[in-house]
């Protein structure tokens, strides 16, 4: 039987609302850490912790002294970051406080695209040539260096916030005035005003489910990825374990630790997204932490039996680590995004979903009377369906033809409305 600890979460919002739930089942004290005390509603958790403290999780200072004021000062047994944004600073406060996780360095690299993409260069981890710039004219050189196309993309935010392919100096001029203004991601982070101009990568995309111990594997699967045509990169399709190129699994294993080491993550969990080149695997980028977009929480869960989380909140308590696979079957996700722009409606087909029995859940997070349009990001995604097969193939092939069925309604009124 576990020993009841204090844990606190920094932040627990989209995949970290899955660390709450593992460590209030575990029978844990939970402290959430927040930003704003409606955050536990508003992410979902409201009810699965013990005590609340707010604090400004964009400042480490702001972090450490709500904790040592709080009175939990000498009674954590662990600090957690449940959100990308504050992982680093997460990782410094938990150092100053003497607790295990991430090393600083390490967790400021993930959450920091440029010094990733050094420390690959450093290491010789497979990667993509890349500049870091800051105006027009820098990036106008870094892609005749590089040479067309190119993706532009923001050194610190998530989700496919403004990541743009472009294949030409014009498209480049246009994206370069777009990017500049994006000042504040999510919870209000600053967004850098450095981007990187990278080159583009083409073929299958994939990421790799791990944690491991002393920078070896305990655990390790290759998902799948679907992402929206391009120009975009949006995510809207994850097979889990992967249908395809199951005979380069190793290799894409491989290239993922290999940037793992580099970056210094040794211990815990990530989440590494890989493509398969023509000249074999590339790192897109490393994070410290478990898979998002129901990666984690569902697909690892019903595919294989692994709560990464469980093991995550053990990792960082010193518990015991157990992380092995129950079961063999496969699990995906798939989104619904809308073809074209206007005022939704309704969706219909839903009830094919509700009667599947291979339908484990799925959830619609738009409105009747919002505006939607093609996904630019995540944040344009209007849902999702999971659903469970024998074999990675029957799972994805389900979850695509239930999202296909799918017919968007749109209000007739949304001839008139303004174009974004």
């Amino acid at each position: 039987m576990t020993t009841s600890k204090t844990v606190a979460f920094v932040e627990p919002s989209f995949y970290g609302v899955s660390f709450v739930k593992a460590a209030f089942e575990q029978g844990h004290r939970v402290i959430s850490i927040v930003s704003s005390p409606n955050n536990p509603q508003k992410y979902g958790y409201e009810g699965i912790y013990h005590d609340l403290i707010v604090a400004d999780i964009r400042d480490e200072e702001s972090l450490y002294q709500a904790i040592v004021q709080s009175p939990y000062a000498d009674q954590l047994d662990a600090l957690i970051p449940a959100t990308d944004y504050a992982s680093h600073l997460t990782a410094k406060v938990a150092e100053r406080l003497g607790l295990k996780g991430v090393p600083f360095e390490a967790a400021l690299k993930s959450r920091n695209k440029d010094l990733a993409r050094e420390a690959y260069a450093e290491h010789r981890v497979p990667s993509a040539a890349f500049r870091k710039v800051r105006t027009f004219e820098e990036a106008a050189a870094a892609a005749a260096d590089i040479g067309y196309p190119i993706v532009l993309k923001p050194t610190n935010c998530a989700s496919s916030q403004h990541v743009y392919f472009i294949s030409s100096v014009n498209e480049l001029q246009a994206a370069m005035d777009v990017i500049v203004e994006f000042k504040v991601s999510y919870m209000d982070f600053k967004v850098r005003e450095e981007y990187l101009v990278e080159q583009y990568l083409e073929g299958p995309e994939f990421s790799v489910e791990l944690f491991v111990s002393e920078g070896v594997p305990l655990f390790s699967v290759v998902t799948e990825k679907t992402t929206s045509p391009l120009p975009y990169f949006v995510e809207v399709l994850h097979t889990l374990p992967t249908s395809v190129h199951t005979d380069r699994e190793d290799e894409i294993v491989h290239t993922a630790v290999k940037a793992l080491r580099a970056i210094g993550i040794t211990n815990g969990p990530s989440h590494v997204e890989v493509k398969l080149t023509s000249d074999g695997a590339r790192i897109i980028e490393v994070n410290g932490r478990p898979g998002g977009d129901n990666i984690s929480s569902d697909l690892l869960v019903q595919a294989l039996g692994v709560d990464i989380f469980e093991a995550t909140v053990n990792f960082y308590l010193d518990n015991p680590i157990a992380i092995q696979r129950k079961h063999e079957r496969a699990a995906a996700i798939a989104y619904v995004t809308a073809e074209r722009e206007g005022i939704f409606a309704n969706l219909k087909g839903l009830e094919s979903w509700s009667q599947h029995p291979s339908v484990v859940r799925y959830q619609i997070s738009v409105s009747p009377g919002e505006i939607i349009s093609p996904a630019k990001s995540s944040d344009d995604r209007l849902g999702y369906v999971i659903t469970v097969g024998d074999t990675p193939q029957e799972a994805k092939e389900l979850a695509l033809s239930l999202v296909n069925s799918l017919q968007i309604v749109y209000q007739q009124q949304d001839a008139g409305i303004a174009k974004v």
